[in-house]
């Protein structure tokens, strides 16, 4: 019988020709040489004796046993994938695109998800700002939904903004300021805000 291997981080089993440990997910080769701290690999992370792998697609760092991110749907095994070959686009070329459509810009820099959440959140605040101003076209002003208005206004006025600068950056390779998540967390922000303005403010106005 050959000596047994075993992991130099966690001392589990591994076979002989294992390159990584099926237990603590540390890579044997850079671990068996001495690097320290080694507890990282395809994203999957360790701090003590809990593991959790990060989302390739939107960072969110999910339990080891989830199949696929709580937030965006992506799938574990995306982790164990080669890297995508991403659209070489110039910075300044993504920046207006985003100008022109917010979410085209992220589109073109290969951001699929990114971009498609921004041009769903763009039409959402621009749609509800078009619909109010036809609605209270000729009655004198925007009356009680100016709350709504400038609420949404405001919106979508940081999601242009915020998409062209992402953009710019994601296609210089840095990465963007406002994140999925961050856009997730802001998109149900402005549905709470919304309603609440519209129930306590816009609805008892017009009542009256």
């Amino acid at each position: 019988m050959g000596q047994e291997r075993r992991c130099p981080s966690c001392g589990a089993l591994v076979s002989a020709d294992a390159g990584w440990c099926g237990q603590c997910y540390a890579p044997l080769a850079r671990a068996e040489a001495g690097a320290p701290g080694i507890h990282r690999v395809a994203g999957i992370e360790r701090d003590g004796d809990r593991l959790t792998w990060t989302c390739p697609t939107c960072a969110e760092r999910n339990p080891i046993g989830s199949s696929a991110c709580s937030v965006c749907g992506t799938p574990f095994a995306r982790l164990f994938q080669g890297p995508e070959d991403r659209p070489s686009v110039e910075p300044q070329t993504a920046a207006v695109w985003s100008l022109a459509f917010p979410g085209l810009g992220h589109w073109k820099a290969g951001r699929r998800f990114d971009a498609v959440a921004r041009m769903v959140l763009f039409a959402w605040t621009s749609g509800t700002l078009a619909v109010l101003l036809v609605a209270r076209f000729g009655k004198g002003g925007l009356g009680a939904t100016f709350p709504l208005f400038l609420l949404f206004l405001l919106a979508a006025a940081a999601v242009y903004v915020a998409s062209a600068v992402d953009a710019y950056r994601i296609a210089a390779g840095e990465e963007p300021l406002v994140s999925s998540r961050m856009l997730l967390w802001g998109s149900a922000a402005l549905v709470v805000l919304s309603v609440l303005i519209a129930s306590f403010v816009t609805l008892p106005a017009a009542r009256r």
